[in-house]
């Protein structure tokens, strides 16, 4: 396995994970406890190779915590990684088992499709075991976390970036979330894949049970028992264990019958308003702000989309 490191000189290591929610507005006054308030997510990817966690918050009326929202911040940190520290052969994710957010299949397209346009060489994601200790992204959000609670009042939900980006935590770096940034992934890569439940050997497998999928090149057993490298761009390396000595099953997820060609052009934003809210959430978020915050605060919810069936009801 020595040629390993010729082949891939440079490889770039990252962890994703969401934090819990974020409420807003957060006051101090008793009375808001039982309130409904708006939820503001944080997505962090940690980066191994500048030891950076990048934040990416944005409240719900932008996206929620699904696939369109973690592969458009991926792809957005990947360009931006590409300028900073230049391109890398390899990348290796690691991520937790959450099957709606990251162990879920159109995450996998991606990886196959940054193989196939050659982003990279070899890609290889990882699944945190169950029962795993806290990792680099957990251990940050603690510290993230508790800075938050030391704030009495948030008004709106941009506060919550402004405030980590003014704190004086170090290795962070902060992206409040616009949706024009939230791509429509899982229409564009339905153009070229589809979910399958078994491999090329007609043998089922079940997304839960993965631990390690690798794309381009990867690690199989020689007739002798020896870890080879091989290429196998047309087909993904899944395994149950974090073991490069267990065979790997094959699989594919291009459909057989080929659609048009994967172009930037036929990626979009999912969409071009802000997801509406239910109703009682923007009536207690409205009231909470004409109490105790400003009239830019009061003016933010009150702009709030209501859902529809609720819009026409009021």
């Amino acid at each position: 396995m020595e040629a390993r490191a010729e082949i891939f000189p440079k490889t770039l290591t990252l962890q994703m994970d969401f934090d819990k929610s974020l409420k807003t507005p957060k006051v101090s006054a008793q009375d808001s406890y039982y309130k409904l308030k708006l939820k503001t997510h944080q997505m962090g990817i940690y980066c191994a190779n500048n030891e950076t966690i990048h934040c990416f918050l944005y409240d719900e009326t932008t996206g929620t915590t699904g696939p369109n929202e973690v592969i458009s911040l991926l792809d957005y940190l990947l360009n931006v990684l590409e300028e900073k520290l230049g391109k890398h052969d390899h990348i290796i994710i690691w991520c937790d088992n959450a099957p709606g957010q990251f162990k879920e299949c159109y995450l996998f397209f991606y990886l196959d499709h940054l193989i196939r346009k050659q982003q990279f060489l070899r890609a290889d994601l990882k699944f945190l075991l169950e029962g795993h200790t806290y990792s680099v992204c957990d251990r940050r959000f603690g510290t993230i976390q508790r800075l938050f609670q030391t704030q009495e009042v948030v008004d709106v939900p941009k506060k919550w970036a402004s405030i980590l980006k003014n704190s004086n935590l170090s290795n962070l770096s902060v992206h409040w979330v616009t949706q024009d940034m939230i791509k429509d992934y899982k229409s564009f890569l339905r153009i070229q894949y589809v979910s399958r439940n078994e491999d090329l050997n007609k043998e089922k497998f079940e997304v839960k049970d993965i631990a390690w999928l690798n794309f381009g090149y990867g690690e199989s057993i020689d007739d002798h028992g020896q870890l080879q490298l091989v290429h196998h761009p047309e087909t993904v390396f899944m395994r149950s264990k974090m073991n490069a000595k267990q065979p790997p099953r094959k699989v594919s997820f291009i459909k057989k019958k080929q659609g048009a060609e994967l172009r930037p052009e036929y990626l979009s934003p999912v969409r071009q308003e802000r997801r509406p809210v239910k109703g009682d959430v923007k009536r207690d978020c409205v009231q909470m702000a004409q109490k105790y915050l400003s009239k830019s605060a009061v003016r933010f919810y009150q702009s709030l989309p209501l859902i529809e069936e609720e819009s026409d009801s009021s």
